[in-house]
């Protein structure tokens, strides 16, 4: 475990922090623009109380992150959340990073009331699937639906 590297909850004030670790998902994630972030949504993501962005920090840099999404339950009191995005720079890799902050973020949603988080792995992605078993996830087979909405 890297003690150099601090975690924090971005929130309004922290744009550029976040649009760093935009950058870093596009880099990790190999998207096809990886200089590309949509300054619009990163404001109003971080006003939005539902939304929830933790990163990793040391020194200057931010060097991993994740992102999630706050979903109140009508079922049920409290919320679940889910896990959208979670990336560590490729140098900083199997470090602990990754699983610092999935803790944060389980701490995170002890004081809010939020009693589950899922996230989705592709079964193809195996390095993504060990790294949540590791951390205790139970793995469900489920199929995703997506719908095109066109205008």
């Amino acid at each position: 475990m890297d003690k150099n590297v601090t975690y924090r909850k971005l929130q309004v004030g922290d744009e550029s922090i976040f649009f760093d670790l935009v950058l870093l998902f596009n880099e990790e994630f190999e998207s096809p623009n990886t200089d590309f972030v949509n300054h619009v949504n990163i404001a109003e993501l971080l006003s939005n109380p539902l939304f929830i962005c933790i990163v990793g920090i040391k020194g200057n840099e931010v060097i991993g992150g994740l992102t999630g999404y706050e979903l109140p339950m009508y079922d049920r009191m409290g919320s679940s959340l889910y896990l959208y995005d979670i990336a560590v720079e490729e140098n900083n890799q199997r470090k602990g990073i990754g699983s610092r902050l999935v803790k944060e973020l389980v701490e995170y949603c002890k004081s809010k009331q939020i009693h589950e988080i899922f996230v989705q792995a592709d079964a193809i992605d195996q390095h993504a699937v060990e790294f949540y078993k590791k951390l205790g996830g139970e793995i469900s087979s489920v199929y995703q639906f997506t719908f095109t909405v066109k205008s």
